[in-house]
């Protein structure tokens, strides 16, 4: 089984780790990917800025993530990306079997103008979600 996990550093994302983790088994293929946004500067019309800060603390995030793969003696793959978390994910699920990403709990407003990257993956994923909460 392909397993993809979309990973932040968050205690979700740690959650959806460690359950990714349990369905995997010894058999099963994992891959954690961490995605920095760009963000769009006001006044520009084309394009977006990458906060140098921002792509390292996703690749710290992968580091930990490998950190406990290694500890519990599973073998898995880690990608480091930039653009929308959402997007990345489902680019690197295309020929999973299951997608696992945590529950941030994000209030309703927050949700409306941060958008969700679990309701993305949801909504677009082509292979079965788990969200851990």
């Amino acid at each position: 089984m392909k397993i993809v996990v979309g990973y932040d550093g968050s205690d979700g994302a740690k959650r959806a780790l460690d359950k990714a983790i349990a369905l995997a088994g010894d058999n099963g293929q994992l891959t954690v990917v961490a995605a920095a946004e760009t963000h769009v500067r006001t006044g520009i019309t084309q394009g977006g800025h990458l906060d140098p800060s921002e792509f390292e603390r996703r690749r710290s995030d992968l580091e930990e993530a490998k950190n406990v793969l290694d500890e519990r003696g599973v073998k898995g793959d880690t990608v480091a990306a930039q653009g929308d978390p959402g997007a990345v994910i489902l680019e690197t699920a295309k020929d999973a079997d299951l997608v696992v990403v945590g529950k941030r709990g994000l209030n309703p407003l927050q949700r409306l103008v941060l958008g969700s990257v679990s309701s993305k993956v949801i909504q677009r994923a082509e292979c079965d979600v788990l969200v851990v909460h």
